[in-house]
């Protein structure tokens, strides 16, 4: 063998000498912390390759559990809920649980993620008692099983439980704080306790138990004041006992401080008036309410009246007036309506599109997260906030 090549055999050896022992002398926690990664990455590479059994595998069985490592653990779990995978976020979550080793404010952390896993899996039972005892054990995590908990009684219709977990989430206010003006938070909280007090007042309505229905509604006032829900239901429920004028003031304080709901007074409006004066005041109320509401729902109704009084002519040009001033396709389909001559034909086809052109266009949308359709609902079914779904208005709306 020739010494160069003696000479280079022997700089390899001490190359890999030098690296062998710079790799078992170095701090462990360096060895440990590539070894994590590599765990990791490859937990991760395994879901999104849509193996999620392998990532679950991976993650359990190579990514050791402790309080460097839990953040990792709780990421890939959190990870798999989102991508629909929620068997293997329970299994990585329980998982965690089955470490004692771990500090017990983080094993309350994994018993919130836990009780996530199972709100999306449907498992409400076994959720709510994770929130339970988070609820009564850790004062740190306290306030977010509260909420989920109070999700889980509102998505099964429980509001009994719904309203004590709600006040639990209450701030316990002093006489001298109480002038202090409340937090988003709060507000969000009390606007769901004036529409679980309305959600119980409603098969109280139907079973013509007023008392009590009564009772629930200025609960709801009480907690949300501007619910609009609320006047229309006590509304109602005056108009039963033959309060027709307190029905009337309730619907006209939802017309000053939020006309936009002038389309879902109207009926109740006109059912209050029915049996308390004669054509010509009820004119004059419905004028008086369209100049406040500036509300195609009204001037519609106002055109009626006209119609039955002085005919149709004068109808015609009422709406032709308010259409001129405010145009909307309620108004022109209105006025097509009502129109007549020799071109009743065309007209009858031009105020067929608009109808069909409406029923197109959605007529409620969520001021939260933008979802809109036909129908009022007092909670978003896109964003589950509560109260913020409102009548469009503009060209295509009211």
């Amino acid at each position: 063998m020739s010494g160069e090549l003696v000479q280079l055999l022997l700089i390899l050896v001490a190359v890999a000498s030098a690296w062998l022992l710079g790799y078992w002398y170095r701090p462990r926690k360096d060895r440990s912390s590539n070894s994590n990664e590599s765990s990791y990455y490859k937990g991760l590479n395994y879901l999104l390759g849509e193996q999620a059994d392998a990532a679950v595998m991976t993650v359990i069985n190579e990514l050791p559990v402790n309080i460097e490592t839990l953040p990792t653990h709780l990421s890939l779990g959190n990870l798999m809920r989102s991508k629909g995978e929620v068997d293997g976020a329970i299994r990585i979550h329980q998982n965690l649980l089955s470490r004692p080793s771990l500090p017990k404010d983080k094993l309350y952390q994994v018993h919130l993620e836990l009780a996530r896993d199972y709100i999306s899996a449907g498992l409400l039972d076994r959720a709510e008692r994770l929130l339970r005892d988070v609820v009564d054990e850790s004062a740190m995590y306290r306030a977010d099983a509260l909420a989920l908990l109070q999700n889980i009684y509102q998505s099964e219709k429980e509001w009994d439980q719904a309203i004590a977990v709600a006040h639990l989430r209450l701030p316990q206010r002093s006489w001298l704080k109480k002038s202090v003006a409340p937090s988003a938070g709060e507000q969000a909280v009390k606007c769901s306790l004036s529409h679980y007090h309305c959600q119980k007042a409603q098969p109280l309505l139907a079973n013509n138990d007023t008392r009590a229905a009564a009772k629930e509604l200025q609960l709801a006032r009480h907690f949300d004041a501007g619910n609009v829900r609320a006047y229309l239901l006590l509304a109602g429920l005056e108009i039963t006992r033959n309060n027709s004028l307190q029905a009337l003031n309730l619907l006209q304080s939802v017309i000053e401080h939020q006309p936009v709901f002038a389309s879902e007074v109207l009926p109740l409006f006109r059912e209050a008036f029915a049996g308390l004066s004669n054509k010509t005041a009820y004119l004059d109320a419905l004028q008086r309410m369209s100049a406040k509401a500036d509300s195609t729902a009204f001037i519609i109704e106002c055109a009626m009246v006209i119609a039955e009084r002085e005919g149709q002519k004068s109808a015609v040009a009422y709406l032709y007036d308010a259409a001129m001033q405010r145009p909307t396709l309620g108004l022109l389909s209105a006025v097509l309506e009502r129109s007549g001559g020799e071109h009743q034909q065309s007209l009858a086809l031009v105020r067929q599109l608009l109808d069909l052109l409406k029923v197109e266009r959605p007529t409620y949308r969520c001021r939260h997260c933008g979802f809109s359709g036909q129908k009022l609902h007092w909670l978003c079914p896109s964003c589950e906030q509560w109260g913020t779904i409102a009548p469009l208005r503009g060209i295509h709306g009211d």
